[in-house]
């Protein structure tokens, strides 16, 4: 992964963490300056094991309107017991997990 999209995952990642009931996805993107678009690949390719993502989706399964992101609950635990360099490795394992 390249440095740039390992510091946006980050810079998400940490937002989330530190907002537990979640955040609007255009809130998450003003506040980490990363795109809407962005933020929804990276949620949907890197993040889908650690994040809930609620919102509406239409006939084809598409988000439109509000979309709230946040930390599943059990991941909070793992930010809170061993911080988000434990989540790292376990978000680091659950690809390479994937890719087999």
């Amino acid at each position: 992964m390249d440095e740039q999209r390992q510091a946006r995952i980050n810079k998400i990642i940490s937002l989330l963490a530190a907002n537990p009931d979640g955040v609007w996805l255009r809130q998450l993107a003003v506040q980490t300056k990363i795109p809407p678009s962005s933020i929804h690949r990276y949620i949907e390719n890197d993040l889908s094991d650690i994040v809930d993502s609620l919102g509406v989706k239409d006939d084809k399964g598409k988000y439109f309107g509000l979309r709230i992101i946040r930390i599943k609950p059990k991941i909070i635990e793992v930010i809170e017991t061993g911080g988000i360099d434990k989540l790292k490795t376990f978000l680091e394992l659950s690809k390479k997990i994937k890719d087999i």
